[in-house]
Order: C-alpha cells, then sequence, then structure tokens
C-alpha cells in the first residue's frame, strides 16, 4: 500500500507543476518603453525651462454659485425709525389710531391694549428700549402679545411730535400726513389729530374722541365696530 501511496503523491505533485508552469506561461509582462520611447515622448512634451514658469497661464479656480446669503436686518434702525416690531394685522398699515405706551404700565391693562388692538388694527407705540437694551424689549413684547396679530412701534418722535406726556395716550390722526412727518431740527405738532390720555379702554377712548370731535367719527367707527363684533 506505501508504493502506491508514494506514486499518487508524485503524480499530484507533478499535475500542480504543471498547472503553476502553465498559469506562469499565460501571464503578461508589463510593456515598458525603452529609452527611444522615453526620449521621442520627452522631445514632443517638453517640461518648461525654469524661467518659462512664471509665463505658464494659472488655471482658473473652479465657479461654484453659492445662493445669494440674506441681507442681515438691523433691528436697532428699523425700531429707532418706527417700523412694525411685529406683523400686523391687515388694517394696521392704514390705521389712524395709535396708542402710546409704555412697559412699565400694569400688566394688566397692557394685555387689554393689546387684545383691543389686535381685534381693531390700532397700532401701539412704545418710546425706547427697555434698559437701552432691543433684547430685553423683544423679550418683553413677545412676552405681552402672545399669539396676538399687532403692530408695535419704538417712535420717540410721535412722543415728542404729540406732546405725549402720560400714558396710555390714544391719538386719532384727521390727516394721514401727519404720522409720516418727521421732526427734523423742530417738532412741530400736528394740526390735525384728536388725543386721549387716561387708563382706560379703546373703545372707551374712541367713543369719547367721537363725540368731542365729529371729524374723527368717520375714522374711528370702522375700529369701534371691529371691537364690537362677537
Amino acid at each position: 500500500m506505501r508504493p502506491l501511496a508514494g506514486k499518487a503523491a508524485l503524480a499530484l505533485g507533478a499535475c500542480a507543476f504543471v498547472l503553476l508552469t502553465t498559469g506562469a506561461g499565460h501571464a503578461q509582462a508589463p510593456n515598458w518603453p525603452d529609452a527611444a520611447e522615453i526620449e521621442r515622448a520627452r522631445q514632443t512634451n517638453p517640461f518648461p525651462r525654469p524661467d518659462q514658469l512664471h509665463a505658464q497661464p494659472a488655471p482658473a479656480p473652479p465657479r461654484i454659485d453659492l445662493p445669494l446669503a440674506p441681507t442681515p436686518i438691523d433691528i436697532e434702525t428699523l425700531a429707532r425709525s418706527g417700523a412694525p416690531l411685529t406683523k400686523p394685522a391687515s388694517a394696521t398699515a392704514t390705521s389712524p389710531v395709535r396708542i402710546f405706551v409704555t412697559l412699565a404700565m400694569p400688566r394688566a391693562s397692557l394685555q387689554l391694549l393689546i387684545d383691543q388692538a389686535a381685534r381693531s388694527g390700532a397700532v401701539l407705540v412704545l418710546r425706547g428700549l427697555k434698559a437701552g437694551s432691543m433684547r430685553q424689549t423683544l423679550a418683553a413684547v413677545a412676552d405681552l402679545i402672545g399669539e396676538h396679530q399687532v403692530a408695535w412701534v419704538i417712535d420717540p418722535e410721535a412722543f415728542t411730535r404729540y406732546r405725549i406726556e402720560h400714558a396710555p395716550t390714544f391719538v386719532v390722526d384727521l390727516d394721514s400726513r401727519a404720522s409720516r412727518s418727521t421732526c427734523g431740527t423742530e417738532c412741530r405738532i400736528p394740526s390735525g389729530f384728536v388725543s386721549v390720555s387716561g387708563d382706560v379702554s379703546l373703545d372707551h377712548a374712541l367713543d369719547a374722541m367721537a363725540r368731542e370731535h365729529p371729524d374723527a367719527q368717520p375714522l374711528v367707527a370702522p375700529l369701534v365696530a371691529r371691537l364690537k363684533a362677537p
């Protein structure tokens, strides 16, 4: 039995050798260029000389179209120019009624006026920033407004223009141009406006102004109707 096993081992070894030599015979050696081919390539595409390097055009950087960054909003400038701090209701932009308030007023009074301004479209006006900070002012306003859609503006010139000395003061512009004027070097009192001061509700102030000044009645009547609507 042992001689047969030896012959079988020799036969398997011979087969493996044949397979290895056959595989080696089929493998292709890399085709390296000879010296003549390298020289022809160098002559066809020569490297630039050192004095020519500065004359080589620099490749242009790839063009990347980035989306335009939004223009930053200067809240301080907007506030000082009398721009609305919050999104107003649809009737606010043309409302003839302004309610001059301060953040030092009782919270209950402020929230009543906020609710009525949101329903009627009147504009709430602040003189300036709380503690000189826009961040604190916006935080205080947001806390008071909550979900109401009401317009607030910071307009110190309006306090001077209408000679506001008490808060709240309710002002109705009989001339729409008065609310758009600026003080400049001198703040003149507009000729056509009606005002009422006191810790009262908006509907009470509007009724008082309409009774005392019939010219104001056509302007305040739509606001009173919205306040009385269910």
